[in-house]
Order: structure tokens, then C-alpha cells, then sequence
């Protein structure tokens, strides 16, 4: 039996379709706020579960942020806006503990602000994201590690984060080897380079 050319092309645009459509079912869903294609890190939310609630401004940018439910894990938001305009999409993604403040900055001097989420995580290397945000999107800044060198000894957590200046300030307790009670408390200072990443700088014990 001879098959028509106009059956040639129906059969072939269906093959490609169900192509695309087996591409997409696996897909990355992109950062975004949208209920039809949430972050698979963050969970639906009760959109009335509001714990924190907070805008800042940088410049030209404003921020808003929010953070829902009550849980060790929440979800945050965050709504980058120039002027009435959104930057990009909106981002919604986990955060560790309940959010202490939000402050914003430009801390390498590139034009690009950076918004700093703190939360009450006293996990080592707990409780600081960051985010560098241009025109069309954004670039998750990577929380310092742990102290490196002599600034490191004693260090068990327990962080609490400032900026001040052009530098991002960490100050936690000093805690002797034998686990004993604190000595005291460190603050180590860290720069925002031009590519991104926080580099440490000085230290101060009080």
C-alpha cells in the first residue's frame, strides 16, 4: 500500500512531538517563584504562613523577603525589583532556621547588589546566604567555610554576621579543645571579591 507524502509528514511531527514531550517530562524545573514550576528543594507553601517579612533596598534595587512556615526548614522568597520592575524571576528555595535580618549591600563596588539573609542556624558554617543579583538574574554567593589558620582554633559555630563598611563582619565564641566554657569572642573580617567569593581577612579576639 502506498502512504501519501502529507502521511509521511503527520507520522514524523508526531515522533518529534513525543520527543519533546519525553525531554521536557525530565527536565530541570529553572529558579522561580511560579506555582507551576517551584524550585524541587522547596515545598508548597501556605501562602498565609508568613514568618518573616522584610524589604531592603540597595541603590536602585529593592528586595523583598519573605520566609513561610515555622519548621528547622522554611521556605524564603525573594523578590528582586528595579524601580516597579521585577530584576528576574522570582526565587524561592530552603533556608536553614528562622531569619534574623536581611541587609544589602554592594560590597565589592561592581554596581551588582547583594542581598545577605541571616537566620539563628548556630550549625558550624550555618545560618549566612547570599545572593549577587544584576539586571536579568542572580549568583548565589558561597557562605564562608571554616576559619582558616590560627582564626580557626576554637572555632565551634555559634556565627552571628554584620556588614559594615565594605566588609562582611563574623563574630562567634571561642571554645577552648576540651569543649570548657568560652573564652571569649572572635570576629574575622571578609571581602567580596570580583568574581564573587567572600575572602577572609583579618581577625579580632575580644
Amino acid at each position: 500500500m502506498r502512504i501519501s507524502s502529507l502521511s509521511y509528514l503527520l507520522l514524523a511531527a508526531g515522533v518529534a512531538s513525543s520527543t519533546l514531550s519525553a525531554c521536557d517530562s525530565t527536565r530541570q524545573v529553572a529558579t522561580t517563584e511560579s506555582s507551576s514550576s517551584p524550585l524541587p528543594s522547596a515545598p508548597a507553601i501556605d501562602e498565609g504562613d508568613v514568618t518573616f517579612s522584610q524589604d531592603v533596598t540597595q541603590g536602585e534595587y529593592r528586595f523583598q523577603v519573605k520566609t513561610f512556615g515555622s519548621e528547622p526548614s522554611r521556605v524564603i522568597s525573594i523578590r528582586s525589583y528595579r524601580g516597579s520592575s521585577l530584576t528576574t524571576d522570582p526565587i524561592r528555595t530552603s533556608v536553614m532556621g528562622a531569619v534574623t535580618s536581611v541587609l544589602a549591600a554592594d560590597m565589592n563596588g561592581n554596581g551588582k547588589p547583594e542581598l545577605y539573609v541571616m537566620t539563628d542556624n548556630k550549625k558550624a558554617n550555618g545560618g549566612l546566604y547570599g545572593f549577587e543579583f544584576n539586571e536579568r538574574g542572580y549568583t548565589p554567593i558561597a557562605a564562608p567555610g571554616t576559619p582558616v589558620g590560627e582564626p580557626g582554633s576554637g572555632y565551634m559555630g555559634q556565627d552571628t554576621y554584620q556588614i559594615s563598611g565594605n566588609k562582611l563582619t563574623r563574630t562567634f565564641p571561642i571554645t577552648p579543645a576540651d569543649g570548657s566554657a568560652s573564652t571569649g569572642t572572635r570576629t574575622v573580617e571578609y571581602t567580596l571579591d570580583g568574581t564573587g567569593k567572600l575572602v577572609m581577612g583579618q581577625s579580632m579576639d575580644r
